[in-house]
């Protein structure tokens, strides 16, 4: 994937139509590691302990793979 640098007008409704194709155009892996680096920051944001947080998703994955 190139890079490619934008600077926009906040009232130019074009930067949208940009975020979505570039959305659309990366990969997986990609957008779930921006996924789980937005994830981390909002953990330290609100102090949260991610082993918490883990065990619960932990017990959800449990129930879901029971049914």
């Amino acid at each position: 994937m190139d890079k490619e640098i934008k600077i926009y007008d906040l009232k130019d409704p074009s930067q949208y139509e940009d975020e979505k194709k570039f959305w659309k155009e990366a990969s997986i892996d990609f957008k779930l590691s921006a996924l789980e680096e937005i994830r981390e920051s909002y953990f330290k944001l609100l102090n949260i302990n991610k082993d918490e947080i883990s065990k619960g998703l932990r017990s959800i994955c449990k129930i879901t793979e029971q049914k």
